[in-house]
């Protein structure tokens, strides 16, 4: 995790960045509508993220709810920490 801590770091500043404990990271970025937490993952080289994401209700209208995924690779961990930098949230997929 000492790693990745230091790619965020380098990636994402400057977001908040706090390593939780040997295998939990969390970030605040400024415009998010929540915070990230990273944890490590029981296969190596995957993660649990619990991050905002925007859910598209049935009705149409937009709801920010925080979200979790496991399993996760490195890379796609990078992508919903990009959409979190640019959106404030991981946008739907249409």
């Amino acid at each position: 995790m000492d790693a990745l801590c230091f790619k965020l770091k380098s990636r994402y500043s400057p977001a908040i960045i706090t390593r939780l404990n040997s295998k939990i990271i969390g970030i605040e970025f400024a415009n998010s509508e929540g915070s990230i937490v990273i944890q490590k993952g029981t296969n190596s080289g995957r993660f649990t993220v619990s991050y905002p994401a925007l859910i598209l209700q049935p009705n149409g209208n937009k709801k920010c709810e925080q979200t979790t995924s496991n399993n996760i690779l490195e890379e796609g961990l990078f992508w919903i920490l990009n959409q979190i930098n640019t959106n404030g949230w991981v946008m739907p997929e249409c």
